[in-house]
């Protein structure tokens, strides 16, 4: 097998030792260009072979890739508006906000459950009738959850609700 110097492998390809050391440097070990052969020379073949094969992949040309990237920039760009449209129109939450919501309904709701059980006792205490005290809880859970549903929201979520409603109210 044919082998040849870093510098001479260099010289064929048309590149600076120099470059190619720094594009040898990011390939994984098994596509390195340089493979030392006998002599502390390097394998022509196995070089022509990967430097071929790294060329074939990386294959466009710098107008290209500039076209490329440009035009994904435009795709992205075009997504992060239809997105901002979409939350504007109220189509879209954000997630963060929504977790935030849930978080204190869930609060509130533990709150008032936690509470019914010291509300309801003293209601319950002397009474032997299955029916009956099961009548009480069913109240007491009922006033709680519809406690709940008059609550208003968080001035954090109510504050944009108002204003998708009065942005509706103005079309």
């Amino acid at each position: 097998m044919p082998s040849m110097t870093k510098k001479e492998l260099a010289n064929l390809a048309g590149y600076t030792y120099r470059r190619l050391y720094d594009i040898d440097k990011g390939l994984p070990e098994n596509r390195k260009l340089f493979v030392e052969g006998e002599g502390g020379k390097y394998d022509l073949a196995t070089f022509i072979q990967r430097w071929v094969k790294y060329n074939v992949e990386n294959e466009t040309g710098e107008t290209d890739d500039l076209d490329v990237v440009k035009a994904r920039h435009e795709v992205v760009k075009m997504q992060k508006t239809e997105l901002e449209v979409d939350k504007m129109r109220g189509q879209l939450v954000d997630v963060q906000d929504v977790r935030k919501l849930w978080g204190d309904i869930a609060s509130t709701v533990s709150q008032n459950l936690v509470h019914l059980p010291s509300t309801l006792a003293p209601q319950l205490r002397m009474i032997e009738s299955q029916e009956v005290i099961s009548g009480i809880i069913d109240e007491g859970i009922r006033r709680v959850l519809n406690e709940l549903a008059d609550t208003p929201l968080p001035d954090y979520a109510a504050d944009k609700s108002e204003d998708e409603e009065s942005e509706e109210d103005d079309e």
